[in-house]
């Protein structure tokens, strides 16, 4: 959450993350996620379980916006918004505006579970966004599926 920001200036709101996930952060989440939507969002958010990484990555799916929603999957870091030694490491992995890319530290396990790997992206190119909402540098607001193709690759049919 934001700064001075606490799930405590909430009340009654439900927060979901991972299971294990909430001791590994410190934080007390009141539901675990897993490989399936919620019932209370499923007519609205699709999700999935993304291989790779130390924490679980979900993908989220908002179908009326057709947005594809990411936490850590895709880095597209805009290169004057950030410092050394930053600027440099963010260049090195290629995780920078426009291209975007796999954050550095999901690439290896998505190589180790390659069935895995393809499902997923197999799911998202389903799923056909328009745009992709990230955590982490500029969101990509139109031609999504370009550029899943160009970060995920062709899949064999």
């Amino acid at each position: 959450m934001g700064e001075g920001v606490s799930r405590n200036d909430f009340v009654g709101i439900t927060t979901c993350a991972p299971t294990g996930t909430g001791p590994a952060v410190d934080i007390n989440f009141t539901r675990d996620l897993d490989a399936s939507a919620p019932e209370e969002w499923r007519g609205e958010i699709d999700q999935l379980l993304f291989p790779g990484g130390y924490f679980k990555e979900f993908i989220f799916f908002h179908k009326a916006s057709k947005t594809l929603i990411l936490a850590d999957t895709i880095i597209n870091i805009e290169l004057d918004k950030v410092t050394e030694p930053w600027r440099t490491a963010t260049k090195f992995t290629g995780m920078y505006h426009p291209y975007g890319q796999v954050f550095f530290g999901m690439r290896l396990p998505l190589l180790l579970q390659r069935q895995k790997a393809e499902a997923a992206i197999r799911k998202i190119y389903s799923w056909q966004p328009q745009r992709i909402l990230l955590s982490h540098g500029r969101c990509f607001d139109a031609d999504a599926d370009k550029v899943i193709r160009r970060i995920f690759g062709e899949l064999s049919r």
